[in-house]
């Protein structure tokens, strides 16, 4: 009996030293990384009728798998230029090799490829989906229409019903391994894949219809983004236009997206507001609040103006604004110069005379006027970019009057939320 308790003694002692690994729970495990995609530059059999950028359509598909809702990262033209490069590869040789491979020399787990054909009177966008690993065709689609406009049109279409064999793997392998934790959406990453302004806010909107909150998420960041092949993102007529109404009167961020949108149309706050109203957002300019201090209270204001000097009041730095204004100056400008001879003449003799003019043209510039209106603005923090004299655009909240001061001359109470550069180029 002795024996039989040390045998068991000693088995629930190595029992206790050395356990069995547990058994790795599903929260545990580390989520799959996201697909790698690469979207080969589309070949193009179009011999007659108009060109079309095979380009382009290349960085339409990059976008429109972007906005897809796939779990996959994009790898964009210029990074596949390189890596190419580093190879002793150009993008030219992709047409000529096969699709499977030039996506594994790249690193993709997925590559997109196809052809720009006319088949009778239509154009078509023939794209295909491989898997680079197995080799395997995923997937093969065809986009058509009779303009190239029309064409563009049905691209994004095309592309979900390309993309949709990996939704349905994804979503069998999510029942497999259990829930796991969403990718986190990257706004920044969606408006860096698109190629111009127009189409990052065009994107935007088909994703309002899957995520409100992820399509509000990349408008920001198409307004956001710098390096635009035209510039900044200066569309306010669309942003108005009806579609985006509601997240611009419920958004708590509404008034900054389109205080910069105004900054880099050039900061013409009297111009642009009416706009921005016709939407019903909640923004409003300086005269209007010091004309109805009650009524305006606590609410948004944009105020285009220079900082006269920061001091301290109560703990927290603050400057005299001085509102300024754009106003169109006419002046005239010489056109030209135009010689003219007069011939005279009598039974006597003949003279002529010679005589110079020129044409006077009216043109017009914006000159920057103070309107008289103050205001005390109150900064979160000293800034030493505000520079003095300089003017910026201002967002702010109208905290009422200072009542110290004369009724003739009122001076707004403001606090700061923020302020942006206007651009020297005017958008009318």
């Amino acid at each position: 009996m002795r024996i039989r308790s040390f045998l068991v003694l000693a088995a629930c002692a190595c029992a206790t030293a050395a356990p069995p690994p547990a058994a790795e729970s599903s929260s545990s495990r580390e989520a799959p990384a996201p697909r790698i995609v690469s979207v080969l530059e589309l070949r193009s059999k179009l011999r007659d009728g108009p060109a079309i950028d095979a380009g382009y359509v290349a960085d339409r598909l990059r976008a429109e798998v972007l906005s897809s809702g796939v779990d996959a990262r994009v790898i964009s033209r210029e990074n596949m230029l390189v890596l190419l490069q580093a190879q002793g590869k150009q993008l030219a040789d992709c047409e000529a090799e096969c699709e499977v491979e030039t996506g594994r020399r790249i690193g993709a787990d997925l590559v997109v490829s196809g052809e720009l054909v006319r088949v009778g009177d239509s154009l078509k966008a023939s794209l295909r989906l491989h898997e680079t690993r197995s080799g395997t065709l995923v997937a093969a689609v065809t986009a058509a229409g009779v303009t190239a406009e029309e064409l563009d049109a049905h691209l994004a279409d095309a592309v979900r019903q390309l993309l949709a064999p990996l939704g349905r793997s994804t979503s069998a392998s999510v029942a497999k391994t259990g829930a796991r934790a969403a990718q986190p959406f990257d706004a920044k990453a969606f408006a860096a894949g698109q190629p111009s302004s127009f189409d990052c806010e065009s994107s935007a909107r088909r994703l309002h219809e899957s995520s409100p909150d992820q399509a509000w998420a990349a408008l920001g960041a198409c307004v956001e983004r710098q390096g635009w092949s035209r510039g900044d993102f200066t569309s306010l007529e669309r942003i108005t236009g009806g579609f985006w109404d509601e997240d611009l009167t419920t958004r708590a961020d509404a008034p900054r997206l389109i205080a910069r949108i105004i900054a880099a149309r050039g900061g013409d706050v009297e111009g642009d507001i009416s706009l921005v109203q016709k939407s019903r957002v909640p923004l409003f300019t300086l005269s209007a609040a010091l004309r109805q201090p009650d009524v305006y209270k606590g609410r948004w204001v944009l105020v285009r103006g220079a900082l006269s000097g920061i001091r301290q009041d109560a703990g927290r730095p603050s400057a005299m604004v001085r509102e300024t204004s754009l106003r169109a100056t006419a002046r005239e400008v010489q056109v030209g110069s135009t010689t003219r001879i007069e011939a005279r003449s009598s039974a006597q003799y003949s003279s002529s005379a010679r005589s110079d003019y020129t044409r006077l043209n009216q043109k017009f510039e914006n000159e920057r006027v103070e309107t008289g209106r103050l205001a005390l603005g109150r900064l979160a923090r000293a800034d030493p970019f505000l520079e003095p004299e300089k003017d910026f655009l201002f967002l702010a909240r109208f905290d009422g009057v200072n009542p110290s001061r004369d009724q003739e001359q009122p001076v707004a109470l403001l606090s700061i939320a923020g302020y942006f550069q206007p651009s020297a180029l005017l958008v009318q």
